[in-house]
């Protein structure tokens, strides 16, 4: 089994949830039968500036959680705005990766689920 950390998967998770709202702040919707909910943070220092997306993915079911994870994009900057450096990760907290692998390929766009 590949790891879910990949970009690949990092990628069709954000495009299969596409995250409907912009700003700051706390934002909770449901998509191709998971729940999401996206925390943004932001520190704007006198050296160095950073924006933290938290984005948590879950499907579960009436009666149990099936899996859940966290998908984290970081933004650095420097004094000026410039970027320097800009990373995601995931982390799964519950369920088999699979399971995870599974949805993503049932919700994957038509187009790529060949691929």
């Amino acid at each position: 089994m590949r790891r879910l950390s990949r970009a690949r998967v990092i990628n069709d998770i954000e495009s299969i949830v596409k995250n409907p709202v912009a700003g700051f702040g706390k934002h909770k919707w449901e998509t191709n039968g998971v729940e999401c909910v996206l925390d943004r943070h932001s520190y704007h220092g006198g050296v160095y500036s950073f924006d933290f997306e938290v984005l948590h993915v879950r499907l579960s079911t009436t009666s149990s959680l099936e899996w859940q994870l966290y998908l984290v994009t970081e933004f650095w900057r420097d004094e000026t705005g410039e970027t320097v450096r800009m990373t995601k990760w995931l982390k799964q907290t519950a369920g088999k990766p699979a399971d995870v692998m599974r949805w993503i390929v049932e919700n994957r766009e038509p187009a790529l689920r060949e691929k």
